[in-house]
């Protein structure tokens, strides 16, 4: 079975869908409406038998303008193009936006039906002909086989399928490797079987029984069946039209338009970076972004001037993408196709870059990754966040991987792979570590050090926390810093007060010794001894780290020496009498209210103590 998909495209009422069904027998009108106006709406969906034995898929779609829409969810999925133009009527404004639309997606091959040649003579006919020929030179159709052929009579039916048959034989079957994932252009319900979508399998394969998840909505399903061309499979491919039965998500759950994948690889974006192939300029009133069978309003900035640009679009519902996936641009009002693309990026981090665009729109695997790590910055990147950039990488990725790691350009924080960062960022971040410890040490010279939570919060680059603590722990590691406790610091740095704070802190202290556990408030003592509250603020830091004052709370600071006076006597006493009360806390030491409360929330704090109804008991006391 050769995995390719055959789309038509074409002016409305110019027999694609005649054509499709005198070569396959199936008329794909599928709704009453269709049947009444002769007029094709949706999708239609068949396959073609070749002489050769192997069948591929027939994807019909509709030519009227206002189901435009429609056909670009058809034309996103297919490898080969059937352009019909009719020899009565000749090139029409849907050829043209048609075969626009399938060179902007990226469709490299196809031919030409010129049908209804049974209603024209041969003067007509070779005037159709010679018209067709001019308006393809500079398109991808250009030099393609034009094939006259009438659906009522049967002129050329033979010779299209045999063209055909060759050009499918030559068509370049889509990769087997991969993550698959499935764009859902069609949603019913079967009797006795439950829901069922159907969709061009875009890359790897599915398989029965394979948990899958439905996105972005993020149902969780499993496959029960698989069809390909009404025959029941075990596994689907790339490039086939694929049926699929899921259990677990009803048909009003999911809808054209979302992807079926396997769980927990992909998750939904808002905001894709993308080159774009222009041809129009984008409206005020924003565009729609038509990507598989998905159709999603948005923003973009181009610029005008150019015909390939890079640019990032902002959408207003979730999708889901990956590097490579192509799409098309239409405005809102007036619709009409401004642009194709092509994914760069789906889940951009950084500020837009058109160095890191570069690096990702390149053919080489190495530079696209070294891309997605430019970007991530400072945050770091998972080899999961890989996966669903670049889902068509499968196994190489892993190769791909040691490659850039064996070169230098990528550094690894996780033995188990886990966490990847561009080497120029890895050393961006340790210079950047050290500053801020050092810059820290210089404002703060009477302080142990900096805490890992303030020095990350000091970082304005917005740094991954994973990463951060893993670049911090090799720095402590090879020495260009230490860690003290809870505290980082640079591996010579001893906290000084100088001079003149030096010889005030012995009279701090003698002040709180001299109070007992009933000691002066802060401001009080400042007051007393004619210092700043920023002066005091640092001496009692610098005594707090050198464990010879502890803070209870607020302005209330207890020396060593009676803090530890105070836990034995509380020990000693709820020893004695199983539990210990705010009475007897204030009985004990002859306390008010004012101190014995925060003493007791204290050594709650400090697990000492647990409050147990209104009593304190010793921590760990049964």
């Amino acid at each position: 079975m050769k995995r390719v998909v055959i789309g038509t495209a074409g002016h409305v009422d110019h027999g694609k869908t005649s054509l499709i069904k005198a070569l396959t027998g199936v008329d794909c009108d599928r709704l009453k409406e269709e049947k009444e106006r002769g007029l094709t709406i949706e999708l239609g969906f068949t396959s073609l038998l070749l002489p050769t034995g192997e069948r591929v898929g027939v994807v019909d779609v509709p030519g009227h303008v206002r189901f435009i829409r429609h056909m670009l969810s058809g034309a996103s999925g297919i490898d080969l193009v059937l352009l019909v133009i009719a020899a009565d009527e000749g090139v029409m404004p849907q050829t043209r936006e048609h075969v626009q639309i399938c060179q902007l997606l990226g469709v490299e091959k196809g031919l030409v039906a010129l049908t209804k040649t049974d209603l024209v003579d041969d003067d007509l006919r070779g005037l159709a002909l010679s018209d067709v020929q001019e308006y393809l030179e500079g398109t991808f159709l250009s030099g393609a086989p034009i094939i006259p052929v009438s659906s009522t009579t049967g002129e050329g039916l033979q010779e299209l399928l045999s063209v055909i048959t060759t050009l499918v034989d030559e068509a370049r079957e889509r990769r087997l490797t991969g993550i698959p994932i499935l764009p859902v252009d069609r949603v019913f319900s079967i009797k006795g079987f439950g829901t069922v979508v159907t969709g061009t399998l875009a890359r790897g394969t599915f398989t029965e029984e394979q948990e899958v998840e439905v996105l972005p909505s993020g149902r969780k399903a499993r496959i029960r069946n698989l069809q390909v061309h009404d025959q029941d499979v075990s596994q689907v491919y790339a490039g086939m039209r694929t049926a699929v039965n899921l259990v677990g998500v009803g048909v009003e759950e999911i809808s054209r338009g979302e992807w079926v994948v396997p769980s927990g690889v992909f998750s939904p974006t808002r905001v894709i970076d993308a080159e774009l192939t222009l041809i129009g300029k984008p409206s005020r009133g924003g565009v729609k972004l038509h990507l598989g069978a998905a159709e999603v309003a948005g923003q973009v900035r181009i610029s005008p001037e150019k015909e390939v640009d890079y640019a990032r679009i902002r959408l207003q519902e979730p999708i889901i993408a990956s590097h490579g996936d192509r799409f098309i641009l239409r405005n809102i009002s007036p619709a009409a196709t401004i642009a194709g693309g092509r994914v760069l990026n789906p889940h951009p981090v950084r500020r837009f870059s058109p160095e890191v665009m570069e690096d990702l729109a390149d053919e080489d695997d190495l530079r696209r990754i070294t891309g997605i790590a430019r970007d991530a910055g400072l945050h770091g990147f998972s080899r999961k966040d890989l996966e669903a950039v670049f889902p068509e990488l499968g196994s190489r990725l892993e190769k791909l991987l040691l490659e850039a790691l064996s070169t230098g350009e990528l550094i690894r924080y996780d033995a188990a792979g886990d966490l990847f960062v561009h080497a120029s960022y890895a050393e961006k971040l340790k210079a950047l570590l050290k500053a801020e410890v050092t810059l820290y040490h210089d404002r703060n010279p009477s302080l142990a050090g900096i805490s890992r939570e303030h020095l990350r919060s000091a970082l304005k680059s917005g740094v991954g926390p994973k990463l951060f603590h893993k670049v911090l722990q090799d720095l402590v590691k090879k020495n260009v810093l230490a860690e003290t406790g809870p505290t980082i610091k640079l591996p010579d740095f001893t906290p000084s007060l100088g001079n003149r704070l030096e010889g005030l802190s012995a009279r701090v202290l003698e002040q709180l010794d001299t109070g007992g556990l009933e000691p002066p408030g802060v401001a009080e003592i400042a007051g007393r001894l004619g210092i700043s509250m920023k002066e005091i603020d640092e001496i009692l830091k610098f005594l707090s780290s050198k464990a010879r004052v502890v803070r209870i709370k607020d302005e209330i600071y207890l020396s060593a020496a009676h803090e530890s006076r105070l836990k034995e006597t509380v020990r000693d006493f709820i020893v004695k009498h199983s539990s210990l009360a705010p009475t007897d806390m204030k009985a004990l030491f002859g306390l008010s209210r004012k101190f014995a409360i925060p003493y007791l929330e204290y050594l709650d704090r400090i697990h000492f103590t647990l409050r147990v109804d209104n009593v304190r008991k010793l921590a760990g006391q049964k």
